[in-house]
């Protein structure tokens, strides 16, 4: 009797073995990477330059009816006046083929009133911006 169980306990281990082999491993060397990404957004986002907005930009977007220029208006306002400085404390949650950084549009005051979350994707070993948006419309979106 003890050996029928030693067996069957030996075969649940190797099935969960061999499942667990399975499962991709989560890359750690992505976080740099998507902090970069978010930097290099910002500086864009600071200058106002589309074409370098554009580059870090999913054509995903486009169908989530977003785009640079949408972008630059939520970061200034439809009037202009925001003095954007950065996207501060950044909150990074990825798996291997996407990402969310949630994040506050910040100006020299450093309030943290203004939240704006972006989603990722990883295409042809980029990861590139899907959509954003207010934290309040999107909060209830995770990652698959």
């Amino acid at each position: 009797m003890q050996k029928k169980q030693i067996i069957i306990l030996t075969l649940i281990f190797a099935l969960g073995l061999m499942a667990g082999c399975g499962t991709k491993k989560i890359n750690r060397d992505y976080i740099p990477v998507l902090k970069k990404n978010l930097y290099s957004l910002q500086l864009a986002v600071r200058d106002q330059n589309l074409a370098q907005i554009d580059s870090l930009l999913s054509l995903q977007v486009l169908e989530k009816k977003q785009s640079s220029d949408s972008l630059i208006r939520f970061v200034y306002g439809y009037d202009s006046e925001f003095e954007f400085v950065q996207f501060g404390n950044a909150e990074i949650v990825y798996t291997n083929n996407n990402a969310r950084i949630d994040c506050y549009v910040m100006d020299s005051s450093s309030n943290h009133d203004r939240p704006i979350v972006f989603f990722l994707e990883y295409e042809h070993d980029l990861w590139l911006f899907t959509s954003f948006g207010e934290k309040s419309q999107v909060d209830s979106l995770r990652l698959d």
